[in-house]
């Protein structure tokens, strides 16, 4: 992350620095000096077109910085979302200690449940019940017609 009030620190530095030497060579007047010598060279033209370009390109950084801003705030909002559904997910992991014969599981408490009621409340899951056709024919296969 960009420490902000360093890099002010650092610009001001720089500027109290470029006042001083500024002041110390005069170095605007030997520039506007030279251009009244060498007339020819267009060099008035030339530091205008400089000072022109260094203001758009502060406007650019600013709105720039105000996008990467609005970027870093969507994000932001974007990553609190995704924890927050992320907390509401239920998942099964691991292994289910289920009885050989009843098919119940145990629980971290230690108590048997179910199938469908630990699945229900460790998952998003919901259960329809019915017969697979080989529990229909052993439960109930004296009752059913035969058919070809």
């Amino acid at each position: 992350m960009i420490n902000t009030t360093k890099e002010r620190l650092l610009l001001a530095a720089i500027a109290v620095i470029t006042f001083v030497l500024a002041g110390r060579f005069d170095v605007l007047e030997t520039l506007v000096d030279f251009s009244r010598r060498h007339e020819a060279y267009e060099i008035d033209e030339v530091i205008t077109v400089c000072l022109v370009l260094v203001v758009c390109q502060a406007i650019l950084l600013h709105r720039r910085f105000i996008t990467l801003r609005q970027g870093k705030e969507i994000l932001a909002r974007k990553n609190r979302e995704l924890e927050g559904a992320m907390e509401e997910i239920k998942q099964l992991k691991g292994i289910l200690p289920i009885c050989a014969s009843c098919k119940k599981i145990r629980d971290d408490d230690g108590f048997w449940h179910q199938v469908e009621t630990y699945l229900s409340s460790h998952s998003d899951a919901q259960f329809s019940h019915g017969l697979c056709p080989s529990c229909v024919k052993e439960l109930y296969g004296e009752y059913l017609v035969d058919r070809p």
